[in-house]
């Protein structure tokens, strides 16, 4: 089989290349999945560009997140699920051979049916994206009726965030930086969509839940909100966050936050708890089965241009999930 394969960390140029490996054999309880679409996420590139450390492996094949068929199953597997349509995520956790190659092995609760309304791309991004998304909005559960916050909801966490809160019977409101990309935080479902100006957001809640605040709020940057954020959610709200990029070291006025007993959660998607995991993987299979989550792609390309799809992660700041194709 073509894989793509790094051997240390460093720029995607530089230490990404494609070659052929032997077919890996599922272990009892896993499937191998011939691989159609992998989905490019910030933590592959993290991975190989060294942010999370020394290699665990000697090598690696990146990649959490496909989409493809089930062609081999392992023992103790029902057989009838050969030939299923299916989107696999955790395909590179605690292994060295994920998602970028032609086939993957991964335990069978991490091989879910692909509806046959979702494309191979949509199926590719769900994954880390979605299941991300899902743990943060099950943190403050139940959510029917209620508001939440979005920062970045044309992202692929903040789209499928909004999408999921819709599923939920919730109501949204989403930031999104640039103008173009308005149209894909409204087809995910937001109800309003404004700037991340701090101003903008803290009139828009105020006037949208009529001063309550907001249930949740699932923030990509934790540090640059926390001065206002205690005024945005609603006392006994979460706040759910998955990065704190611009501030790693936050600092926050924790009274503020102690008296409107708001929680805050942060959100690492492979630290969950397995029966969480399981039950927010569960909660995206009923939304992409009903039709709510139709994420946006960004692509794609070609095996044989991996290195660029890491670059455009990097760099690009893409439109959606950047989808690596490995049918040809």
């Amino acid at each position: 089989m073509r894989a793509a394969v790094y051997e240390a960390p460093g720029p995607a140029a530089d230490v990404l290349r494609v070659t052929e490996f032997d077919a890996p054999a599922p272990a009892p309880g896993e499937v191998r999945g011939r691989v159609l679409r992998h989905g490019v996420n910030p933590t592959d590139v993290k991975r190989r560009a060294g942010a999370r450390g020394a290699l665990p492996f000697p090598r690696v094949i990146p990649g959490y997140d496909a989409a493809g068929q089930i062609e081999a199953a392992g023992e103790g597997v029902d057989r009838a699920r050969l030939g299923e349509r299916v989107w696999v995520w955790e395909a590179a956790h605690r292994r060295w051979d994920g998602a970028a190659a032609e086939l993957t092995c991964v335990p069978a609760s991490r091989a879910m049916a692909l509806p046959e309304s979702s494309s191979w791309e949509q199926g590719a991004a769900l994954g880390v994206p979605a299941i991300t998304a899902a743990h943060s909005l099950r943190l403050a559960r139940p959510l029917g009726g209620d508001w939440v916050l979005v920062i970045g909801g044309a992202g692929a966490v903040g789209a499928a965030a909004t999408a999921l809160a819709r599923h939920m019977g919730a109501r949204v409101i989403a930031t999104v930086r640039d103008r173009e990309r308005i149209v894909d935080a409204e087809a995910a479902g937001a109800e309003a969509v404004i700037a991340p100006d701090l101003d903008e957001i803290e009139n828009a809640v105020k006037e949208m839940t009529g001063g309550a605040g907001v249930r949740c709020m699932v923030d990509l940057d934790l540090g640059a909100h926390l001065a206002r954020s205690w005024r945005w959610v609603a006392r006994n709200g979460t706040i759910a966050s998955f990065g704190s990029a611009s501030h790693p070291t936050p600092a926050l006025d924790w009274a503020k936050f102690m008296y409107r007993n708001i929680a805050l959660r942060g959100v690492t998607v492979f630290e969950i708890p397995e029966t969480e995991k399981l039950a927010a993987a569960a909660m995206v299979q009923d939304a992409a089965e009903a039709g709510r989550l139709k994420p946006v792609i960004d692509g794609p390309l070609p095996l044989s241009r991996i290195a660029e799809a890491h670059e455009r992660q990097e760099t690009g700041r893409p439109r959606g999930t950047i989808c690596v194709d490995l049918s040809g």
